[in-house]
């Protein structure tokens, strides 16, 4: 059961979200991603292996060269919120855990959804998919999504997004906007496989990377710090000296750098959610900047 703080902080989501996005037409969302639809976007010129259904015969006739029309995909967009409940989820060094903050992240989206009668579908996964929702609407499924969140969380396992991108893949038929929410911890070469490409090709894939302050530097003080691998178990001692400072904040930092690379080079808009700040307004800042794109 979800404890009583974070419901407070869901239910107030709940409502400001609603405040801010409800709209009567159905289905406001618009993908950064061209697709089978009705909005014209552009015109160009044909290319082998394009679709020969889509030549426009007037532009083709006038400028005597074949020309392809582009539109936009489908306004209405199915929305699925995949979340990361392994262990290394459950790191909270300041006033909130990743776990709670990919919590209020998830809930923003869910609501969002609800708010703009967009279908949303819900992933679980650790180093296998825990639990699967299949897209719908309405707010008893944004809160039995959340339900099932938590419940999954800390769950046995190392941190693996490969099995649940293979399951997205085979239970999405037509283009969603996918929004994976992990600490993306992993070791398994994800952006090296073909499946993450793939499903950043034929869906609006948005990384959302909840971050602890432990992350990103080691906490002040003199003497050293005993650390554990929430996932292995694994300990080992860290001296607090100032070079080894120095040493992880810099790893950390090219850790982050190598990550967003990758993000850039798979087509995938990402945000980091630092958990000892607010975590929505990231997210919104995030949206926002597609908006304007």
């Amino acid at each position: 059961m979800i404890p009583e703080a974070i419901m407070r902080e869901l239910r107030y989501i709940e409502v400001a979200t609603a405040r801010k996005m409800r709209t009567l037409r159905a289905g406001p969302f618009t993908s950064r991603r061209r697709g089978d639809g009705f909005d014209f976007d552009q015109l160009e010129p044909y290319r082998p292996g394009d679709d020969v259904r889509r030549i426009d015969w007037n532009v083709t006739a006038r400028l005597d060269e074949a020309f392809v029309r582009r539109t936009h995909a489908e306004r209405e967009l199915t929305m699925v919120v995949a979340v990361d409940v392994s262990r290394s989820m459950d790191l909270g060094t300041s006033h909130r855990s990743k776990r709670e903050t990919m919590m209020l992240v998830t809930a923003s989206l869910v609501f969002s959804a609800v708010a703009t009668q967009v279908s949303t579908g819900f992933v679980a996964f650790a180093d296998h998919v825990i639990a699967w929702r299949a897209p719908r609407r309405g707010r008893a499924a944004a809160w039995a999504a959340l339900e099932h969140c938590w419940s999954a969380s800390g769950a046995p396992g190392r941190t693996a997004l490969a099995p649940a991108v293979r399951h997205l893949l085979g239970r999405l038929p037509r283009m969603s906007m996918v929004c994976l929410v992990s600490d993306f911890q992993t070791g398994e070469g994800l952006f090296g496989s073909p499946d993450l490409a793939m499903l950043a090709s034929r869906h609006d894939v948005i990384a959302v990377v909840p971050e602890d302050p432990f992350e990103r530097e080691l906490p002040q003080g003199p003497g050293y710090v005993t650390v554990r691998d929430l996932e292995s178990g694994r300990r080992a001692a860290l001296d607090l000296s100032a070079q080894t400072r120095r040493q992880y904040a810099e790893e950390s930092r090219l850790r982050r750098r190598a990550l967003t690379r990758l993000f850039y080079r798979a087509s995938i808009d990402h945000v980091f959610v630092p958990t000892d700040e607010a975590s929505v307004e990231p997210l919104l800042a995030l949206f926002a900047s597609r908006v304007r794109a």
